[in-house]
């Protein structure tokens, strides 16, 4: 991924990314009004010691305080310091409960030392500042070494009362919903681009185009809901899923500069990816091009153009195929007249050896003899080998893949199936893309003339096109 993927995952994952922020905000607040509220009170004492007679005793106490005042900072929250609070105020804890709330800091270089004390009462954090103060105070006059009148040589003076507190410390509900807001953000990045990178589907044509160097020859735009292509392509003859499939068609003339291109299979990696759909759809846009154009239903093992056409489909490619019936005698005419379709027939057992029989290679020779274009759906290359035996008795595949449902690594599987049975892969199709993500080129119906409606469909023969809602007869589209 570059910086624009990482940009553009952002852009898709916005609204993910922004309600994870507000839930992380949201529980940190809840949270910070389920925290008792923390005061803290600070009291500090100065260390002194008797003053001297003379200057170098004067730097001399100095100096022993200062090596004292840490000591008396630790000592602030000792047994001998503690317990006489807890006995002067009545305070339910021990003396380590109330250790965990009191602190002593003696800043460098200074002969002071700073108390606080903690707690969930304002008053009390008061009370328990001053009282360590003076038990400490006291603990050091018991401790300190005594002069020749009984005095202790040091001595601890309050210069900072304790005061009462007015706003509590913690929770720092700011500092806390700021935090929640800022993990929540970051889990919906991490959300967005974990799913990029392990969502392995094919979401753009940039991703189709990284996965092999082979062609992408077109887009096909999603249908309507229970609609079929040649539905959608009479309805609207200049619409993007019709300029999809001219686009097919125009490309195809393009793909080899040093021989024409009379024949295709069109095939996928897995079912359901639309590579029925995308035959018929290319036999209806080829038949703008060339005179005569057959569509042969080669998928033995679950054919669908019968019930995409609405012709009969008992009799066809099997019955050519054990000789009960000639190639002429199959084919239906269907459209204007200048598509034929030559349906699967019954359903074989032994697909796989009817598709590599002498019997269908001189079907097909017959078939690209007698038209200017033959294309031949056939099964998904991943779970069946009828793709690889039809590509070399035609000029090329065509690979569907259809979007987010078709995974890299299946593409990528099926493109190598292909090379390794040195069979030609002539390009690619994306196909059920969303329509604002196809090429605005189809979106700009007027640059040409509208054809007769009756090139993309069935009108002219008197043959219906399946109804949308008729699904005895007409398989889903997206089950192809």
């Amino acid at each position: 991924m570059d910086l624009g993927d990482y940009i553009a995952t952002l852009r898709k994952q916005w609204i993910v990314i922004v309600v994870l922020a507000l839930v992380g905000a949201t529980g940190a607040y809840v949270f910070a009004q389920t925290m008792a509220p923390q005061y803290r009170s600070t009291t500090s004492v100065f260390v002194t010691t008797e003053a001297g007679n003379s200057t170098t005793e004067l730097v001399q106490g100095s100096t022993y305080v200062q090596n004292l005042v840490q000591s008396y900072a630790v000592l602030a929250s000792s047994p001998i310091v503690l317990e006489p609070v807890i006995n002067e105020l009545g305070l339910d804890m021990s003396v380590q409960d109330l250790a965990e709330s009191v602190s002593a800091d003696a800043p460098l270089n200074t002969v002071i030392v700073e108390i606080s004390a903690v707690s969930t009462s304002a008053e009390q954090a008061q009370s328990i500042a001053a009282a360590v103060a003076n038990s400490l105070s006291s603990a050091v006059d018991g401790i300190s070494p005594r002069d020749d009148q009984d005095r202790p040589a040091v001595q601890l003076t309050i210069i900072a009362p304790a005061k009462l507190p007015i706003f509590a410390f913690a929770p720092n509900t700011k500092l806390l919903v700021a935090g929640g807001g800022l993990g929540g953000l970051l889990i919906g990045v991490l959300y967005a681009f974990g799913r990029e990178l392990l969502d392995t589907r094919i979401r753009s044509l940039r991703e189709l185009q990284q996965v092999s160097d082979t062609p992408v020859l077109t887009t096909v735009a999603r249908t309507r809901k229970g609609e079929l292509p040649t539905q959608a392509m009479m309805r609207n003859p200049n619409g993007m899923i019709a300029e999809g499939f001219r686009s097919l068609a125009t490309n195809l003339s393009f793909a080899d500069v040093d021989e024409r291109i009379t024949s295709v299979i069109v095939t996928s990696a897995l079912p359901g990816e639309g590579k029925s759909t995308v035959a018929l759809g290319l036999a209806l846009a080829m038949t703008e091009r060339a005179p005569r154009v057959l569509l042969i239903d080669a998928d033995l093992r679950r054919p669908s153009i019968a019930g995409y056409t609405q012709i009969e489909g008992e009799v066809g490619l099997t019955s050519v195929l054990v000789g009960d019936i000639t190639l002429e005698e199959a084919v239906q005419p269907w459209g204007r007249g200048n598509l034929d379709v030559l349906a699967s027939g019954g359903v074989p057992p032994n697909p796989s050896q009817l598709l590599a029989s002498d019997a269908m290679r001189q079907l097909v020779d017959r078939a690209k003899e007698s038209y200017d274009f033959v294309i031949i759906d056939t099964a998904p290359i991943i779970p069946v080998t009828d793709p690889l035996w039809l590509t070399h008795m035609t000029d090329g595949a065509i690979v569907v893949s259809r979007y987010k449902s078709t995974r890299r690594q299946q593409l990528h599987r099926a493109l190598e199936t292909l090379d390794g049975a040195n069979a030609r892969t002539i390009g690619l199709v994306l196909n059920g893309l969303k329509q604002d993500e196809t090429s605005s080129y189809y979106r700009y119906n007027s640059y040409r003339s509208a054809p007769d409606a009756g090139a993309l469909g069935p009108a002219a023969t008197g043959t219906a096109a399946p109804a949308a809602n008729d699904s005895a007869r007409t398989p889903s589209m997206a089950g192809r």
